[in-house]
């Protein structure tokens, strides 16, 4: 690929992370009025239903809460390449908050919530536990591609609890779960969302491959490394 294609690639794909990102830090301010506010509000109904197991809240609320914040800084290259030390030390907190967070939540929803929840919390637990783990793996075996790969599967489950509660405050799923028989679609838009999640996150992961044309670029490598006439 030409330098001026590369430049242009590379400035389409950070102005997507920030159009992404900013896009996100809008859902975290619109999910911490809409839904965590009972932390501060105790006469908030939220409040009442998470007393009983709030010591068991506490670090699964903050190791998510620490994931979510600081993943979005190990997605930055100008960051990476400049503080690469300190880029280190976020990712090993970043792993750490999962490690902390997933099992919490996993243990809450088995003493706290109904059976049909129960299953999607502990699916979605165990797969932010293993999209994390296998990014640690690759790191540690120096395989970088990948392990940024990892991070990506892993950073996009760490969103699911924003986007989630994104769509329960849609008006429309919002009296639809208010019904009786609401939790069955209360797990259908978890379920829903997970799954457009994880293919959406493959779908951006192989699009750069999808849509090149390898012939045009081995092609060119041909003809780059072709031995040139002698004058």
């Amino acid at each position: 690929m030409a330098p001026s294609s590369t430049v242009a690639a590379h400035s389409s794909q950070d102005r997507f992370k920030y159009f992404l990102f900013s896009v996100l830090g809008l859902m975290f301010l619109f999910v911490l009025w809409h839904n965590e506010r009972f932390i501060v509000d105790h006469s908030h109904p939220a409040w009442a239903y998470f007393f009983p197991v709030r010591w068991w809240l506490l670090p699964h609320g903050l190791g998510g809460l620490t994931a979510l914040l600081i993943g979005p800084f190990q997605f930055s290259s100008r960051f990476r390449q400049q503080h690469l030390r300190i880029h280190r030390i976020i990712g090993r907190l970043y792993l750490g908050a999962i490690a902390v967070s997933a099992p919490m939540g996993m243990y809450l929803t088995s003493i706290h919530n109904s059976l049909i929840i129960r299953f999607y919390v502990l699916t979605l637990g165990s797969a932010w536990l293993l999209s994390a783990g296998i990014a640690f793996v690759c790191v540690l075996n120096g395989n970088i591609p990948l392990h940024r790969q990892w991070m990506v599967r892993s950073y996009t489950v760490t969103t699911v609890f924003l986007t989630n509660r994104v769509f329960f405050a849609i008006p429309a799923i919002d009296q639809a779960m208010s019904r009786p028989g609401g939790i069955v679609v209360h797990s259908g838009v978890e379920w829903s969302i997970l799954v457009a999640t994880l293919v959406l996150t493959e779908l951006g992961l192989a699009w750069p491959g999808i849509f090149a044309n390898r012939r045009s670029q081995d092609a060119r490598a041909q003809i780059a490394v072709a031995p040139r006439p002698s004058s």
